[in-house]
């Protein structure tokens, strides 16, 4: 095969990878069902000394380059996509340097979107830039990243979660109960859903179906010691106070219970009002 002819081959092999790569395939609805709808130049490296270069006796083979050639390949989607985190913790941590917030949150906000032009359906990019306005606060950016994501992705029960986390730690009750719902059609088995739901029906005031969701995935006491919690904290003192006794009965032997009935059953003492009584399992954060 002669010159011409092989660099005719290479330039349509070129064309024709390049026409495949973009034919993106259409967004598919989730096959759960209806999601829930809660809205440079480079420098050159300087001359390095040969690590033999110590007398007459060194070999004559010249100096050894130990540092690997530099490459103008471009940063991949996956690695934007960890500088990008590494920011967006950074902007939240309280040993920032005040005034570098918002440039943090605008230069991860870019990394996202980089890594999402590099890559449309790059799963870390994704759920980066979901993350992200839900960080910030962007509640319907931030809904609808995620729910592109599940679009993409319809088997990760675990974003679905994140949802649901999302909804009740902006205390939106019955959106983090129907996220909930949505992720266990995806994983019927995730205790960690079943827990989050049993708080957020519990938070609904739903507490029949909160202690059989608690049930579940924890003993009858545990399970009563928990909302027991819950009610106190909402304002309900006998109602705690008959769930620790049924808890008591259930098992004896749960100090835990035991412990905070007769706690309640001292004289209450005026306490900080914004304080929030920790009944066991952690409850989703406000």
């Amino acid at each position: 095969m002669d010159a011409g002819r092989c660099l005719r081959g290479f330039a349509y092999g070129c064309v024709l990878a390049g026409a495949v790569g973009c034919n993106r395939n259409a967004q598919q609805p989730s096959p759960y069902g209806q999601m829930p709808n809660t809205n440079g130049s480079v420098a050159q490296n300087p001359p390095t000394k040969s690590m033999w270069d110590r007398g007459s006796n060194a070999p004559p083979t010249g100096r050894v380059e130990m540092t690997p050639p530099v490459s103008n390949k471009p940063a991949s989607a996956s690695a934007i996509v960890a500088i990008s985190d590494v920011r967006l913790d950074a902007a939240f941590d309280e040993k920032t340097v005040p005034g570098s917030k918002e440039a943090m949150l605008d230069l991860a906000r870019e990394g996202y979107q980089k890594a999402l032009k590099q890559e449309p359906k790059n799963k870390d990019a994704m759920l980066g830039i979901a993350r992200f306005y839900a960080k910030i606060g962007e509640k319907e950016k931030a809904v609808e990243a995620y729910k592109k994501y599940l679009t993409t992705y319809p088997n990760d029960a675990s974003a679905a979660h994140e949802i649901a986390i999302m909804h009740a730690r902006w205390k939106d009750w019955v959106g983090a109960c129907a996220w909930c719902d949505f992720a266990l059609k995806i994983d019927p088995e995730n205790r960690n859903v079943k827990k989050t739901l049993g708080f957020c029906l519990a938070r609904t005031e739903k507490w029949d179906e909160a202690f059989a969701m608690l049930c579940q995935i924890m003993p009858e006491a545990q399970a009563r010691h928990n909302l027991a919690g819950l009610l106190d904290h909402l304002g309900y003192a006998d109602a705690s106070k008959q769930q620790l006794q049924a808890a008591v009965k259930a098992d004896p032997n749960y100090a835990p219970a035991r412990d905070f009935l007769a706690e309640l059953d001292q004289p209450r003492v005026p306490v900080n009002p914004n304080a929030v009584r920790q009944a066991g399992d952690q409850q989703p954060s406000p």
